[in-house]
């Protein structure tokens, strides 16, 4: 099942605020430093499964979705 901000603040609920955040892909052994965190309202999932596959469409639904962008 996809992630939800729910699960994620659980996950970094003691970490210290300075902690860097940065994005990458299963199985990579560098990151990406993140360029922007979006809300995006309207967004359409496509899937709930976290196969690593695009699954939500940014527009033309009723979802709330957090972006990172990197």
């Amino acid at each position: 099942m996809a992630q939800t901000l729910r699960d994620l603040l659980k996950q970094v609920e003691n970490l210290p605020p300075d902690t860097r955040v940065c994005v990458a892909e299963i199985d990579e052994a560098f990151a990406a430093n993140i360029v922007q965190v979006e809300v995006v309202e309207g967004a359409r999932i496509q899937s709930r499964v976290a196969d690593g596959i695009e699954a939500v469409e940014l527009a033309n639904g009723s979802e709330r979705v957090v972006v990172i962008r990197w």
